[in-house]
């Protein structure tokens, strides 16, 4: 049994040792690979606000993201707080939403003319990570004084 034992520690080949020193250098080497978090473009802010109450109708709607946007398959619709819920609501947003060409997380869409009311702005945007993205504000257009 002694004489077996001694035969396996001279044995060529790997060492306890070895492996360790092994798994360290592999652990250090994952732990130094950038690992890409799954997330999405979130909004950042907005032109109007929030929850704004306006004069005016705003001419458009600004975005601003905290990644940057593809150009395509990005929509923007903008429609009265009372048909947030119908299939049958109309959206106020005039054409396309536009990257901006200089900071690729500004999207604008003009707008129509709008009437006095609150107004639901809903997005889905596509990120450059490949993610969609959808979301929310609201912002109210009072009768002027």
């Amino acid at each position: 049994m002694g004489m077996e034992s001694a035969t396996v520690r001279n044995r060529p080949g790997l060492s306890w040792h070895t492996i360790s020193n092994g798994l360290w250098a592999a652990l250090v080497i994952f732990m130094l690979i950038p690992i890409q978090v799954e997330a999405h473009a979130r909004l950042v802010r907005s032109n109007p606000s929030d929850q704004a109450v306006l004069t005016n109708t705003p001419k458009q709607i600004e975005l601003w993201f905290n990644e940057l946007l593809e150009e395509k398959l990005n929509s923007v619709e903008v429609f009265t707080a009372e048909s947030a819920q119908s299939k049958e609501r109309v959206n106020q947003a005039d054409g396309t939403p536009k990257i901006d060409r200089k900071d690729r997380t500004h999207m604008t869409v003009t707008l129509k003319l709008l009437s006095p009311g609150e107004y639901v702005v809903e997005w889905r945007v596509l990120s450059r990570d490949g993610h969609s993205a959808p979301g929310r504000i609201r912002f109210r257009v009072s009768t002027p004084k």
